[in-house]
């Protein structure tokens, strides 16, 4: 089926209107068990699992591998970021270009030696935009380990190469291509990061700001799953 998507998002996902036509399954991997909701044309996961882990213990080579044992090739992801940039705003939506991630790079490729080189698909990013009738910014994403936020001097760093940083996208776009997957990843622009706003952000301010744009994930949701992808 030429329109079948998986869509990777976070702890807010399975609230999402989508599952309620769906199937829920337990997929079974080389690598752990992931829970997912599942129709003919869509898969849902979403990354953090039922139990809510922290960015740095997801199971990203399970998340990637159950997508590809149903047979899914493309990949939307929802990202959470903070915005290293003044003009990227809160509340803002952006698609993803390219990333930076030097510490704890992940790989399925245990027995063999293969070396790829991680990408955005383009491709994606325009039926997303065709899709959902909206020019979105392009974007460099800057994934840092977690599950702590960033210094301010770590974040003046970061923001002379970078324009949003997250701690998930780089992990799954990785894996994703060593599977051979097609991966984009929707960035939804949740808070200043340290050192760019006048406050610091911590972590129920962080969550306010999720649950506020969370309206504008779901809505985009709708949307992306009519589409032909």
């Amino acid at each position: 089926m030429p329109n079948k998507i998986a869509i990777i998002g976070g702890s807010n996902l399975f609230n999402s209107e989508l599952v309620k036509d769906m199937k829920e399954e337990r997929i079974i991997t080389p690598f752990g068990t992931v829970e997912v909701f599942i129709d003919e044309k869509t898969m849902l996961i979403q990354r953090h699992g039922k139990k809510n882990v922290p960015p740095h213990a997801i199971n990203h080579k399970a998340n990637l591998y159950a997508i590809k044992s149903r047979d899914f090739k493309k990949i939307i992801a929802i990202n959470s970021v903070g915005s290293l940039k003044p003009y990227i705003k809160p509340g803002e939506v952006c698609l993803v270009s390219d990333f930076i991630s030097f510490y704890n790079i992940i790989t399925v490729d245990a027995d063999k030696r293969i070396h790829i080189t991680p990408v955005l698909s383009e491709t994606i990013n325009q039926k997303i935009e065709n899709c959902l009738g909206e020019k979105f910014k392009r974007v460099i994403y800057w994934q840092t380990t977690g599950p702590r936020f960033e210094t301010p001097a770590e974040i003046r760093l970061m923001a002379q190469y970078a324009d949003v940083v997250g701690m998930t996208m780089a992990s799954e776009c990785t894996i994703a291509c060593e599977l051979g997957l097609q991966y984009a990843s929707i960035c939804v622009v949740d808070n200043y990061a340290n050192g760019i706003s006048e406050t610091n952000i911590d972590f129920d301010e962080f969550n306010r700001l999720v649950l506020q744009n969370q309206k504008t994930v779901d809505k985009m949701l709708k949307e992306l799953v009519k589409c032909q992808f």
